[in-house]
């Protein structure tokens, strides 16, 4: 067993030992979650104080014992930018240091190493986002723990009440590497009776779908892309496997994928929201009113523009974000570009926490064309999503309009969408907008994280 497997054991064995903790929160109120944000808040804002030079003098000489949740707008918000700007004196340890982290991530990728361990303890990940600007992150040995509990209690906290039947598999599609999170986060498993297969998201469809039938797992993780696409393959009679459970992550889910896999297996998809810098933050439950932010371990701030609270989340620009594990990094009023439409009933998935009906994607992902003409991503969605034999398309933003890449099952009229595409960039305001559409077998996807990005605007 190499060093990277014996570290790894040991993680997942500490991270199953937290679970019960983790699932016995999900029935808290939102008095005592809020009382574990205040509590948690005051930890991490001491810590961060003592031991971060860069929030040492952000925060200055706030008092961390006495702070309530209202007083977070005292502290400044956090950025990428400042992350990267300020990396060696963000993070607690003095003797970290940015340079060191990349070059272990470059050695990882390469294949110089496989021990995704820094320092024997720490995991580092690289995550261009959706922005493509570069971000390095640290996860301590509690943030692994935290998060991968977060991702997987509510499955685990149904499968201690309903066991499954039959044999365990769950096949996980995710990057290849372990220099992105999903790597090493969604191939963890909370039942040490379940075998995990990792399908690499570069994989070939036609090769994962010949091997996935082989494999015959009950349970599926992946990129919502792709497992938009495997439900298509599914319902064209390709794949063939005794689907019980299906979990979607890092991309955007679209109905079109809830619809498929209803169809083909008759079960809905439960989503993940997340990112690399603060771990998975919410999850759906199976009653798929949308996804449950997890109050428990993190703080959520609607704001807008300006970064001041909204009263009515409804109306919030974006959201900043405050990670009460993990004294590593600090994460303290992050900022996620992500626009959200809460859910303000009662949530019976975790009657503490609140819960998001829907995530539209990035706020600063807009197509901007010439005269200042804004056109959000999501209006091509309302087309290509609408045609049944597209199973996944890229949109590439031109100057004058757009060029789709789509993957089609089925014959489909790209006259008539290129028209129709047309006519709405038209009426907001491109005078005479250009609309290519052309079928291909596989999108362009990141190389390292196999992400699919789905809207490219112009630089």
């Amino acid at each position: 067993m190499s060093e990277f497997a014996r570290i790894r054991e040991r993680h997942v064995a500490e991270t199953r030992q937290f679970t019960p903790e983790a699932i016995a929160r999900l029935s808290w109120s939102r008095d005592q979650v809020q009382e574990a944000q205040t509590l948690g808040l005051r930890k991490v804002v001491a810590h961060a104080q003592e031991n971060s030079p860069y929030y040492a003098w952000a925060i200055g000489s706030l008092e961390a014992s006495t702070l309530d949740l209202s007083d977070l707008t005292k502290i400044p918000p956090l950025t990428k930018e400042l992350v990267m700007g300020h990396w060696d004196d963000l993070v607690t340890d003095r003797e970290l240091r940015l340079e060191h982290i990349v070059d272990h991530l470059e050695k990882l990728h390469r294949g110089e190493t496989d021990n995704a361990y820094y320092r024997g303890d720490i995991y580092a990940a690289a995550t261009g986002g959706t922005s493509g600007k570069r971000g390095v992150y640290l996860w301590d040995w509690e943030t692994f723990i935290v998060t991968t509990n977060i991702t997987f209690r509510m499955e685990m906290q149904r499968d201690l009440v309903s066991p499954p039947q039959g044999p365990r598999r769950t096949a996980v599609v995710c990057a290849g590497s372990y220099v992105h999170a999903s790597r090493m986060v969604f191939a963890a498993t909370l039942d040490p009776e379940r075998e995990v297969r990792v399908f690499p998201a570069d994989m070939p469809l036609d090769k994962m779908v010949e091997e996935m039938n082989r494999y015959q797992p009950d349970r599926l993780i992946g990129f919502a892309s792709i497992v938009q696409e495997l439900c298509a393959m599914a319902l064209d009679g390709q794949l063939k496997i005794p689907l019980k459970r299906i979990s979607t992550n890092s991309e955007p889910l679209f109905p079109e994928a809830r619809e498929m896999a209803q169809e083909a297996w008759g079960v809905n998809i439960n989503d993940t929201w997340g990112s690399v810098e603060i771990g998975a933050a919410a999850t759906e439950g199976d009653s798929y009113g949308g996804v449950s932010l997890a109050e428990d371990f993190l703080i959520f701030e609607p704001v807008d523009d300006h970064d001041e609270p909204v009263k009515d989340p409804h109306s919030s620009d974006r959201l900043l974000c405050t990670k009460l594990f993990g004294t590593l990094m600090p994460i303290i009023r992050y900022e996620m570009t992500d626009t959200m439409l809460f859910d303000l009933d009662d949530n019976p998935d975790a009657p503490g926490c609140r819960r998001i009906k829907e995530i539209k994607g990035r706020a600063d992902n807009w197509f901007v064309y010439p005269g200042d003409v804004k056109v959000h991503p999501m209006i091509f969605r309302g087309v290509l999503g609408q045609e049944r034999h597209i199973s996944e398309y890229q949109v590439q933003q031109t100057a004058a309009g757009a060029r789709i890449l789509a993957i089609a099952h089925g014959e489909f009229s790209i006259l008539d969408v290129e028209s129709a595409l047309a006519s709405l960039l038209k009426e907001a305001g491109i005078a005479e907008p250009e609309v290519s559409v052309e079928r291909v077998d596989n999108l362009p996807r990141h190389p390292q994280t196999n992400k699919l990005t789905r809207f490219v605007a112009l630089e």
